[in-house]
Parts: structure tokens; sequence; C-alpha cells
């Protein structure tokens, strides 16, 4: 294959950003379409036109790679939820929104199913370092936001966004909505698949989590 010539021609930090971006957003569409088990970067060099071992000039290995595309998703989702978020909303609307804000990018629950089990192994360990502290920045600003939101003490806002993220990750999990065809299942088959939408059990679960939290009604 030969080399795109503006890949070539990539020589300020800026240009450089510019392809790493590229890649990432190339690598956003395949986790998408066939997740992390089926992404490989031969599959990816040829999406973005490039060979393999330029896409190793940006990226260490495929973990690095999916770990890059893991923060920048978590951060979009941060930048995002804090946008969204008005004071004296109720626990309920605050819940839906935070759910709502997750599901238009699905790339963020489909990478957290495998972070610390798959990618996080399989890449250098300043690397996680680097990942998690800039992931830990942008949570503590999102986690400040929430308590003034919600009123909650001093810290419990990062315990609210953690218990939230890993609940909305495991119903997604437990989610079988997008690969089935609803239409051939018996009907109690399909209620009981239904009950395990992402988006309910979220909520369901949710509830406790801010009731919890905020000692009010839900709302």
């Amino acid at each position: 294959m030969s080399m795109r010539e503006d890949f070539q021609r990539a020589r300020s930090e800026g240009e450089k950003t510019a392809r790493r971006e590229e890649i990432l957003d190339a690598a956003e569409a395949l986790v998408r379409r066939a997740a992390n088990d089926k992404f490989a970067i031969s599959v990816l060099a040829e999406r973005v036109g490039v060979s393999k071992s330029t896409i190793f000039l940006y990226f260490a290995n495929k973990d690095e790679l999916l770990l890059a595309l893991y923060e920048r998703a978590l951060q979009t989702f941060f930048t995002r939820f804090r946008r969204s978020l008005v004071r004296g909303m109720t626990g309920r609307e605050f819940c839906e929104t935070f759910i709502d804000t997750v599901l238009v990018n699905p790339t963020l629950l489909i990478l957290r199913a495998q972070l610390a089990h798959t990618i996080e192994r399989g890449v250098r360990l300043d690397s996680m370092i680097a990942a998690k502290q800039n992931i830990l920045t942008g949570g503590m600003a999102c986690a400040a936001q929430i308590e003034d939101v919600l009123n909650l003490k001093a810290g419990n806002g990062l315990r609210v966004l953690m218990a939230l993220i890993n609940l909305a990750a495991g119903a997604a999990q437990a989610d079988a909505l997008p690969y089935v065809d609803m239409d051939v299942l018996p009907d109690d088959v399909a209620k009981l698949v239904q009950t395990a939408e992402t988006r309910k059990v979220f909520l369901s679960g949710a509830e406790f989590v801010i009731t919890g939290a905020t000692g009010r009604a839900f709302g």
C-alpha cells in the first residue's frame, strides 16, 4: 500500500495531532461496527489509507490506540453532560440526562466493558497513568458540578459519577436488544428481553443511587 502524501508531510505538532485524530475517528467507526473483539490494526490502516507501520507512529499498539479512544469518548461525555446540567433538576431528570448523554456515544460503553481486563493490560504503564490522570481531571470537574446541581456533600459527586458510569456499563452488557430480531421472538421472550433494555435497567438502579445520595424523592 502506498502511503498517503498528507500523512508523509505531517511535521508540526498541529499536523501530527490532526493525523492522530483522523486515525481515532476511523478507529471509532470500526469499534462501533464490530466492537473490540473484531477490531484489527490492518483493517484500520486500510480504512485510513496508510500502512500499519504508519498507525504505529502515532500509537504504540492496538491497546494504546483503544485506550486513547476510550479517554476521548469519556472526556466528550463529561463535556456534553456538564452542559446539560441545570440547578434544581430532579433526580430523575438528572439520571435521564446522564444515560441519554451516554447512549449518544456507544463507543464509551463498548470500550468500558473491556478496559480493565483487556485494554489496560496491553499498554505501557506511563500511558495508562497519563490517561487516568487526564480522565481524573475531567471527572473531578464533572463531579464538582454534580455536587452543585444535586446539593451533595463534598466528595459525593465523584462517588455518584463513578457509580452511574459503572451502572450504565453493566446495563449495556445485559442488553440484547441491539442484537436480536424482536419480530421473530415469542411475546413472553420479547417482553423479557425488553426488561433488560439499557436505559430502563439504568434508571431502575440509578434511582437507588440518587435517592441514597440526596435523601430526596427521585421525582
